[in-house]
């Protein structure tokens, strides 16, 4: 991930988007490109409304809003006492890592970019909030590439492709039923994961 960002450069080899290396994009056009949710989101001492504006400045409420409940975060927000305007503290920690998170995937979805990278997007959400975040996140990355980082193997089936690593190593890849099928170990997280 911290390649695709370009937080680093590959020491041999090239990161191609389109055929074009990442070396050769602006930054501006690379995050265009690119929208990132990362574990730990970075929101700013701001307002719930500044937090998301920072994907799309000129989106309106009604987009917000839309976002927001993409991200299952409209019930929470509807209890807000100042609802988009409501102040998230220093590095938003008037809200739970769950909502961090979450609104950290609103901020994505109004970027709206061609290519995802979410990890671990639903860690710290409950069972039925996680199938819901999931199903809500497959709609909206219809026609996107995403790489989606997880322990939990909610919604694999939905996949194109899983690669399961295991110790800093490759230990399986093609699709959720084919690894279903010849990997033991898969299939035991798989059952954990019900």
């Amino acid at each position: 991930v911290n390649l695709l960002v370009r937080f680093y450069d590959p020491s041999g080899g090239a990161i191609r988007i389109g055929g074009t290396d990442l070396r050769n994009l602006s930054e501006a056009d690379l995050r265009q490109k690119i929208a990132v949710v990362s574990q730990q989101p970075h929101l700013f001492c701001a307002t719930v409304r500044e937090n998301l504006l920072l994907s799309k400045p000129n989106a309106g409420a009604a987009e917000l809003q839309a976002a927001l409940a993409a991200a299952r975060l409209d019930d929470f927000l509807a209890c807000l006492p100042d609802g988009l305007d409501t102040w998230i503290g220093e590095a938003g920690r008037l809200l739970s890592a769950g909502q961090a998170r979450r609104l950290a995937v609103a901020r994505a979805i109004l970027r709206d970019a061609p290519i995802w990278v979410l990890d671990e997007p639903t860690e710290g959400l409950d069972r039925q909030t996680e199938r819901e975040l999931v199903a809500s996140l497959q709609k909206v990355t219809i026609g996107r590439t995403v790489l989606w980082i997880t322990h939990r193997l909610v919604g694999m089936e939905d996949l194109d492709e899983v690669l399961v690593m295991e110790n800093g190593r490759v230990a399986g890849l093609g699709s959720h039923a084919a690894l279903l099928a010849r990997s033991p170990r898969y299939a035991s997280w798989c059952a954990r994961m019900r």
